[in-house]
């Protein structure tokens, strides 16, 4: 005869249980992965977009492009003066890439002779899965590709 009057749960009930959750765990877990690299991937995107913006909006001012940079390096031309173009405070080091302001000069691009330079904006990204995420983010406007450096094109001239 069962006792009814006693609390609690069976073990069977808290196998199953526990069963249950790890499986809805093991479902979750790949797809929370996943988003949080596409949201990373959507930072660099807003990052390059506001370099982009403030780059063309320079040459609009000036009729130049910023100078050349090393790699993490905001060029000064785009931080500095009494209206800067940047956001106060933008920096080219971001949570797992870091930027590049690419000026390429001169340049021989098959099939286009008269291209002679490249203004464009390259991510160096720390992980694969960054990377994957920010390729799938972008597609094709990708320029050029190497490994988990990705280069998008400003402008050509």
């Amino acid at each position: 005869m069962h006792d009814r009057s006693r609390g609690g749960f069976s073990l069977v009930e808290l196998l199953l249980s526990m069963a249950i959750v790890g499986l809805l765990a093991g479902i979750a877990m790949p797809n929370l992965r996943g988003m949080t690299f596409r949201a990373r991937a959507a930072e660099v995107a807003a990052d390059i977009e506001v370099v982009r913006v403030a780059t063309l909006s320079f040459n609009g001012d000036a009729f130049s492009w910023p100078a050349e940079v090393t790699a993490g390096t905001v060029p000064t031309e785009l931080s500095s003066g009494s209206d800067p173009y940047l956001p106060e405070g933008f920096s080219f080091q971001g949570n797992g890439y870091q930027l590049d302001y690419e000026f390429l000069s001169p340049v021989v691009i098959p099939g286009e002779p008269g291209t002679t330079q490249l203004i464009a904006v390259a991510v160096e990204l720390d992980e694969d899965e960054l990377s994957n995420a920010v390729l799938d983010l972008f597609g094709g406007s990708i320029v050029f590709s190497l490994g988990r450096r990705h280069t998008f094109l400003i402008d050509r001239n």
